[in-house]
C-alpha cells in the first residue's frame, strides 16, 4: 500500500511540475495589446476609459484565465480599478485571444487632486506640443501612474508587478 502510494505522490508531483513549467513558456511568450483605447463617456460621477485586450499565444500550450482586475495607482495611491467578474477566458494556442471590454472609471475628485498640479504647469505643457521637442507629455505633467492587474491562471494567482505608464 505504501508503495502504491509514494509512486502515486511521485506521478501527481511530476505531473504538477510539467504543467508549471509549460505555464512558464506561456507566460514568457504571451504578448498582450491594448485594442482601440478610448475614453467612452464623460459622466457627473467622472470619465469613463475603456479597452480591449488581445493576447497574442505563438505557444502550442493553452491558459484559462479569469478576467484581470485592471488597477490604476500614482504613488502608491489608487487611481481606480476595473470590476471583478468570474470569467474564464481560454487562451487559445497559436492565436490571438480577445479579452472583453475592461472599463475604468476615474471619479472628478480623484482627477481634482491633480488639476492644481496641472495648470501651474500650462507653459510647459504647451512648450512640449512645440515642434523639435522631444519632452513627454506624461513626465511634463509629473503625475506617476502604474498600472498592474491581476488574474488566475490555470487556477493559480497572478498579479503582475506595477508598469509605469506615464
Amino acid at each position: 500500500m505504501n508503495k502504491v502510494l509514494g509512486i502515486g505522490l511521485i506521478g501527481l508531483g511530476a505531473y504538477g511540475l510539467i504543467k508549471l513549467l509549460r505555464m512558464k513558456n506561456v507566460s514568457d511568450s504571451i504578448s498582450t495589446n491594448l485594442v482601440n483605447p478610448r475614453i467612452h463617456k464623460v459622466t457627473l460621477s467622472g470619465i469613463s476609459f475603456r479597452t480591449e485586450v488581445a493576447i497574442n499565444n505563438p505557444t502550442k500550450d493553452s491558459v484559462k484565465i479569469t478576467k484581470p482586475v485592471v488597477t490604476l495607482t500614482t504613488n502608491g495611491k489608487l487611481l481606480t480599478q476595473s470590476n471583478s467578474e468570474n470569467k474564464t477566458i481560454t487562451i487559445e494556442p497559436l492565436n490571438v485571444s480577445q479579452i472583453d471590454t475592461i472599463e475604468l472609471v476615474i471619479g472628478w475628485t480623484t482627477i481634482g487632486t491633480f488639476v492644481t498640479g496641472i495648470l501651474k504647469k500650462i507653459p510647459q505643457l504647451i512648450a512640449s506640443f512645440k515642434p523639435g521637442n522631444n519632452k513627454d507629455i506624461g513626465q511634463t505633467l509629473g503625475i506617476p501612474v502604474e498600472m498592474t492587474f491581476s488574474t488566475y491562471a490555470n487556477g493559480i494567482f497572478y498579479q503582475s508587478t506595477p508598469e509605469k505608464i506615464l
